[in-house]
């Protein structure tokens, strides 16, 4: 799986740009604050259709701009784009994302997972030490390339899940009645139901996934907000009070853990906690390496692999790690500094200034 060019108009700090990759290894060389991020970012949104770092939209459209668009040739000959806008052009409400196959308008589920991609930068750190919603996320971004089911089962939930606390608002301000929210819970539990399982079974990969040079163990651990009948029966009074769903994957959050590789050290330790940046960059590391074979073993495709910057904060034998995974499938490295890219491969890279 590769991506062959993309045209970048109004995104972030580039006006008009094209761009022609290597199917090997490209090579973004620039000083900081230059644009190497958000052209990483822009590769991983016509994969997930969502941002690593931005949460909103407009935060991704240039300065004064109405909208922004992302084009992509990827292999197989498919055009990708991606159109992102305020919520209006030109006095007209429209979707905040537009999502076009070959021209041909698409649902966010069904466009995402066209391409794949694993990115792994220096805010990935915030997976470990920042908040549930962040980690939530990292699920969402991971599964949706995999699952086109995943993708409309979270969709739908969302939609389901504003719709229930509205309902539970009018509830608790106008006693409304009850029966209202049937409707949306059975909704509730039949995406939440699905989204917990994708989200196991990805746990439960990433678990199996050792390397020994790391001379520890991680492991990452589950904390599910289970969602059935009795546990929205058992909340009703709690939810209708704080006019808000209290129990489903919405409510979800993990964490890793650390022992030695002897059994010495149990599992126990909660790199959030007592990790130290080291540790929890080792971690981060570990995460994304199983993650990128998680992807492969469920699609049969080797997904983008987009480095950030990632190589200051690596010592030379987790450095040789990423090398070896380096040259198994296309790849972007981003870096103010070449002299951290092993010569060989600055050889062989296509140079994007």
């Amino acid at each position: 799986m590769i991506i062959k060019h993309l045209h970048l108009q109004d995104f972030r700090n580039y006006s008009k740009k094209e761009f022609a990759f290597s199917e090997k290894i490209n090579l973004v060389i620039g000083p900081n604050a230059s644009g190497k991020t958000n052209l990483l970012e822009a590769i991983y949104l016509l994969a997930t259709v969502r941002s690593f770092r931005a949460d909103l939209e407009s935060e991704m459209i240039g300065y004064e701009k109405p909208m922004a668009k992302v084009k992509g040739e990827i292999s197989g000959g498919e055009e990708l784009e991606l159109i992102l806008t305020r919520g209006e052009i030109n006095g007209e409400k429209t979707a905040k994302k537009i999502c076009r196959v070959n021209g041909v308008n698409k649902r966010q589920g069904d466009f995402s997972g066209k391409l794949k991609a694993v990115y792994f930068g220096p805010e990935d750190l915030q997976l470990i030490t920042n908040s549930p919603a962040r980690r939530r996320k990292y699920f969402d971004l991971v599964l949706c390339q995999i699952d086109l089911e995943y993708g409309r089962s979270l969709l739908s939930y969302e939609k389901g899940l504003r719709a229930r606390n509205k309902v539970l608002e009018a509830i608790r301000e106008t006693g409304a009645p009850r029966s209202q929210l049937y409707f949306w819970n059975q909704l509730l539990l039949k995406n939440g139901s699905y989204l917990g399982q994708k989200r196991r079974e990805f746990i439960e990969a990433v678990n199996n996934y050792r390397l020994p040079t790391f001379g520890c163990q991680f492991q990452m651990e589950y904390d599910q907000s289970l969602i059935s009948e009795a546990r929205l029966d058992q909340y009703k009074e709690e939810e209708v009070a704080a006019a808000a769903t209290l129990v489903g994957p919405h409510r979800d959050d993990w964490q890793i853990l650390m022992g030695d590789l002897t059994g010495k050290e149990d599992l126990g330790k909660a790199l959030s906690a007592y990790g130290s940046r080291g540790e929890q960059r080792l971690a981060v590391l570990w995460l994304k390496m199983a993650e990128l074979a998680f992807i492969v073993s469920k699609t049969g495709e080797r997904p983008l692999l987009l480095l950030d910057d990632i190589f200051s904060e690596l010592d030379f034998k987790h450095r040789e790690l990423v090398w070896q995974t380096v040259g198994n499938q296309q790849t972007f490295l981003t870096t103010a500094d070449q002299n951290q890219i092993k010569e060989d491969w600055r050889r062989e890279a296509k140079i994007i200034e």
